[in-house]
């Protein structure tokens, strides 16, 4: 099989060969502000209802305490349980991160896995940054192969989730270049998740995340008891890559070996909405704050964008707070009428509220020819054009192509850690939330990440 060198072998051997001594500083703390942006996201996810509801469903399932969850009270459950659980914790707010490139939130779907594997076996923080930094390149090459043109049906972090899982607890496992392959294999195979549930604002989002983490999980733990997966699952003719998209790029599964890793083109998230709106909502922001305008001031608001947000974020009327998220007309009214886009927003009352109903009806979506083209050549370029007019007669227009948050525009440290603390301090403590932020920031210097946390028995001790 080695000497075939298709995609799926050359991608596995280069997932294997990805040692912590060999990256950057800047790979390093780009990591770890994943990791730091990811559990304090999941700390506030874990309170809201298709958590409790995941919750339920494990409670009487628990059978060892390997991982933690990331939730108050830092409780653990079995490796699996924490992997799944943290994995719907963290996407429920639609706050966690994405690449562009790929169309994907690879935090979700890598380091539940990478810590629940990590915690198990006990390594240390710096295999677990090394195997984060190989989840997200798994995850995130996968996606460039396949979009845009398999995100018009696929939900991309769910299809390719597993890759970036089963990578993740494969690192960790110490998988040999075989056993990595048929890892990818047995992850390809399981792939899933379909954009319906958009239809109805359902609650499918982060069961494609908790499902991925455990497929991903499942992959890595067969294929090192020998359990064999397609070798060519990702370029074969009845393969993923084929299966799920019409236009594909098989090169991205390899191009650019050694050039740098996925994970620092990555995106944090300031918005608690899909990313297809965030460079709209700077676009608003900045124009409402340049000129002071109230709603009344405001005749229509047009947005031209790329296809792919068109096609994700086009929703005049959304019916829930969920599919809200997934509005460009919600989002853009309600960061002009609450100057606000926090998790707050998105509930019933303000979906009923008649000002801001009133300020959807003024609001378009539509896809601007050179945008998508733009998005076209470069797909990390996420560009929004709103146009405001008002009654005065006077148009505004502003483009935003790199939101705040994206990697050309990224978060700094502090900007990061007041995420964390906003996120986390009602929840868990000034003084847990503190002591989280240090232990993150010296990830790298743990020797078992299970220092990492303090759970509930410990503190009772």
């Amino acid at each position: 099989m080695g000497a075939s060198h298709h995609e799926t072998y050359d991608l596995a051997v280069y997932l294997h060969d990805i040692m912590f001594s060999d990256l950057s500083r800047n790979t390093i703390e780009t990591a770890k502000m994943c990791v730091e942006d990811f559990i304090g996201v999941s700390v506030a996810g874990s309170a809201k209802e298709e958590s409790r509801i995941w919750k339920q469903y494990y409670r009487e399932k628990c059978t060892s305490s390997q991982a933690t969850l990331f939730q108050p009270g830092f409780e653990k459950r079995t490796m699996e349980q924490a992997a799944a659980l943290n994995g719907v914790f963290g996407h429920i707010m639609d706050l966690d991160d994405v690449h562009n490139a790929s169309i994907a939130h690879l935090g979700a779907v890598t380091i539940p896995s990478a810590f629940a594997a990590a915690q198990k076996l006990h390594k240390s923080g710096a295999r677990l940054i090394e195997a984060v930094v190989a989840g997200y390149e798994a995850g995130a090459r996968v996606g460039e192969t396949v979009n845009p043109s398999a995100y018009r049906y696929w939900h991309t972090t769910g299809v390719t989730g597993a890759f970036s899982s089963g990578t993740a607890v494969g690192r960790l496992l110490d998988l040999d270049v075989e056993q990595m392959v048929n890892c990818l294999g047995s992850a390809g195979t399981q792939a899933s998740g379909l954009w319906e549930f958009l239809e109805s604002g359902s609650m499918s989002k982060v069961l494609h995340t908790a499902h991925a983490n455990l497929c991903g999980m499942r992959a890595a733990e067969l294929a090192k008891l020998g359990f064999s997966g397609a070798p060519a699952i990702l370029e074969g003719e009845r393969g993923f890559v084929k299966a799920l998209a019409a236009e594909y790029d098989l090169g991205a599964l390899t191009r650019g070996f050694g050039e740098g890793y996925r994970i620092e083109e990555n995106s944090l998230k300031p918005y608690a909405c899909c990313r297809h709106t965030h460079s709209a909502n700077d676009c608003i922001r900045e124009i409402i704050g340049a000129y002071e305008l109230c709603p009344d001031d405001i005749v229509s608001i047009v947005d031209d964008t790329y296809g792919a947000a068109v096609q994700t974020v086009d929703n005049p009327w959304p019916e829930n707070p969920y599919a809200a998220k997934f509005s460009i007309q919600f989002c853009l009214a309600a960061a002009v009428v609450l100057k606000d886009l926090g998790d707050r927003v998105f509930t019933a009352e303000n979906l009923a509220d008649p000002r801001i109903r009133a300020m959807m009806s003024k609001i378009k979506i539509r896809r601007s020819p050179d945008l998508d083209e733009e998005f076209r050549k470069n797909p990390d370029r996420w560009s929004h054009r709103i146009t405001v007019a008002l009654k005065s007669g006077k148009t505004i227009t502003r483009q935003v192509d790199y939101p705040a948050g994206d990697f050309r525009n990224p978060f700094d440290w502090s900007m990061t850690d007041q995420k964390f603390r906003l996120l986390t301090e009602d929840l868990i403590g000034e003084e847990e939330t503190q002591r989280l932020l240090v232990s993150i920031h010296n990830l790298e210097h743990l020797e078992d990440v299970n220092s990492l946390f303090m759970d509930s028995d410990s503190k009772k001790a």
